[in-house]
């Protein structure tokens, strides 16, 4: 099971995750991802410090979302993967795709200095 905490940090949204991005955890990703979107809040930091395990389809949910925050002028970075995540990332060929932080207060620092 997925669970989300979601922080405002100024014009950042954070969402920190926690569990697997299963078959079980797609549609709650799915929906806190959305819920951004909703609210108009396009610069986005997924914590994912507290996943262990992200399916393919969990990747595409990713991605999905990466090009609508994108075609809103947003942006959504990434902290906190883990080993097997960057490796899948690697595999599926979108290792470049996303900006990858160590933490998540880094993630937020780069929104801070472009702004």
């Amino acid at each position: 099971m997925l669970k989300t905490e979601r922080l405002e940090t100024g014009a950042v949204t954070v969402l920190r995750l926690s569990g697997d991005i299963d078959e079980d955890g797609l549609n709650q990703l799915r929906t806190d991802l959305m819920a951004c979107i909703q609210d108009q809040r396009f610069n986005v930091v997924v914590n994912m410090a507290g996943v262990k395990f992200v399916s393919y389809m969990g990747v595409g949910v990713l991605v999905e979302r990466l090009r609508q925050f994108r075609a809103y002028g947003g942006d959504m970075k990434l902290s906190g993967v883990n080993l097997y995540t960057e490796r899948l990332f690697r595999m599926v060929g979108i290792s470049k795709v996303f900006e990858v932080h160590k933490s998540e207060a880094q993630a937020i620092q780069v929104y801070q200095e472009a702004a």
